[in-house]
This record gives structure tokens, sequence and C-alpha cells, in this order.
């Protein structure tokens, strides 16, 4: 299994917004990193799933798909692959059926079974017209929709909310829960997860402190994990509150793989 310290980091965002920020890639200092859009979210908003005519029928290993698309095309393999929250379930699939373009996996708070998946669990039995009154919600006033996540208001948060909600329109965020939804709630994909927890495969577990007791890791994934990081002072939008925490949790789970190799 390829492990380099010096590999590019591919980070996958969740089900609202992006990652490619100036302030959280510029926390990752030298360290090339990588935070492309999924399918049906900003440049990529209007793509649709492989072969498809919209997205209503995308499933996560489409989403899957496009990253590995998007690491061939810019011939970055192999990659660290950090997934945060709906991403981490997608970057499993990108480890387990492309195992060679993945130096090390990351699962931020990332989707291991359907009670991680609650919220969008929500979005994706409510009628359309539900989902696009709850983005129009979030819309009209952003600075509480991420205020209410535990990001604390300044210049840069405020921009950054309007930047995430923006980033993609009511269809994906129904689209995509839908897809989480369907990948997690099978016992298909924690053997999945099983079989790279068992590999050689680095696999790390970040969390911020406030939201670790809400994360529903199986007691089998903390034990077999590489490493267990919890982020002080922050919640599930850790890059949000503190991004040089956040990139620092990446790099030292990075730089653990190097040194101990394969488990």
């Amino acid at each position: 299994m390829p492990s380099s310290a010096s590999a590019p980091v591919v980070l996958i965002h969740g089900l609202f917004g992006h990652l490619h920020d100036d302030r959280i890639l510029g926390a990752f200092g030298d360290t090339p990193v990588h935070a492309p859009d999924l399918v049906g979210y900003g440049s990529l908003v209007n793509k649709t799933a492989m072969g498809g005519t919209d997205n209503a029928g995308l499933t996560l290993r489409d989403q899957a798909k496009n990253i590995v698309k998007y690491i061939r095309r810019n011939k970055l393999d192999p990659v660290h692959l950090v997934g945060h929250s709906v991403g981490g379930a997608v970057a499993v699939l990108v480890a387990a059926d492309y195992p060679d373009l993945v130096a090390s996996l990351t699962s931020v708070e990332g989707n291991f079974t359907i009670e991680d998946a609650f919220w969008s669990a929500q979005l994706a039995d409510k009628p359309d017209s539900e989902v696009e009154a709850i983005i129009d919600l979030y819309r009209s006033n952003p600075d509480a929709w991420i205020q209410d996540a535990g990001v604390t208001l300044n210049d840069w948060t405020q921009a950054l909310a309007v930047s995430w909600i923006e980033n993609q329109p009511a269809s994906t965020i129904q689209a995509q829960a839908r897809a989480v939804v369907s990948a997690t709630s099978t016992d298909i994909y924690l053997g999945l997860v099983r079989m790279l927890l068992k590999s050689d495969m680095p696999f790390h577990l970040i969390c911020g402190e406030r939201s670790r007791t809400g994360w529903n890791v199986p007691d089998w994934v903390r034990e077999l994990a590489t490493s267990d990081t919890t982020i002080a002072n922050t919640g599930h939008l850790m890059m949000a509150e503190n991004p040089q925490a956040f990139a620092n949790a990446i790099l030292g789970a990075i730089l653990q793989s190097a040194t101990e190799g394969s488990r």
C-alpha cells in the first residue's frame, strides 16, 4: 500500500458547502491540498450522475467515481484522502474500490451508520418543496445557520456561511441525502469499512470535542483505527471554527501514517 508524507491531501466535503476556502486550504502550509466539488455542487452544479439526466438517482458511488476521476485527471495518486461527514462515506467507497489511489484514509466525523445520517434521513423523506423551503430559510439568515452549528461569527465565517449555502441547489441536497441514507443503511457498507480497517491502509478518525459523543462510531472501528484524534473546543464544523487545528489534526495523522507504515 503506498504511503508517503509528501503525497497530496484530497478533502471531500459534506452535505452542504465545500472545503476549497483559502483560509482552510492555507492552513495546510506547503502540503499540496485539493478540495474538489462533488457532483451537483459548485463547479459541478450542472453535472449530473453518470449517464443520467438529473441527480434524482445520484448514488455515493457516483460521487466516489467523480473523486477518482479528479485524482487521475490531476495525476495526484496516491493521495491522503480525507472525508468530512457525508464526504467520509464517499471516501470509504473510493478507498474500498480504488485502494491503489489511496495512501491513507481519514474520516472526519464521517457517516458510519444511519444514526450518523439522521439529518440526511430527515431531508430524504421530505417533499421537494419542503427541502426548498428549508434551504431558503438558511439562505435568508446564513448567520443564524452557521451560528447554530457552534461557529463564532466574524467577517470570515459570515462570508463562509453564505458561500456554503450557495454552493448547491436544494435538489442536490436532497439527492445527496437520499444517497447517503441508501449507502449507510446496509451491512454492506460497514463490511467495506471493516475490510479497510483490517487492510494495511492507515485509517484515521478525527472529531470535534463538542460533537464527539454524537458521532456514532462502532466500538470495533475505534479499536481498529490507526489513530483517533479529538480537536479541542470545536464541533462538527471544526474547519470553520479553527482551520489551523483542523489542518494540524489531518497532517498529524498523515505523519503517523508515514512513520508507522502499515499496521
